[in-house]
């Protein structure tokens, strides 16, 4: 199973994203992680340390996508 995690500040992505991969969720192809900030992003990092991508987005509040990426 791959494991993504999605950074983004928009809440709507997250049930996009759901409905768009439903049945890969279903078959246990894909399991998804969701925050909606980087400081956010690195405590599910934490908590799920066998991440393998991380898709974010650049402007978000409280740390921004590039900052993320520095810490990664």
């Amino acid at each position: 199973m791959t494991k993504i995690l999605v950074v983004d500040d928009e809440i709507d992505l997250e049930v996009l994203i759901k409905q768009k991969f439903r049945q890969k969720i279903r078959e246990h192809h894909y399991e998804f992680i969701f925050a909606v900030n980087g400081i956010e992003a690195l405590k599910q990092l934490e908590i799920h340390g066998d991440v393998d991508v991380v898709l974010s987005d650049i402007n978000m509040p409280e740390m921004d996508g590039l900052t993320l990426l520095t810490k990664l």
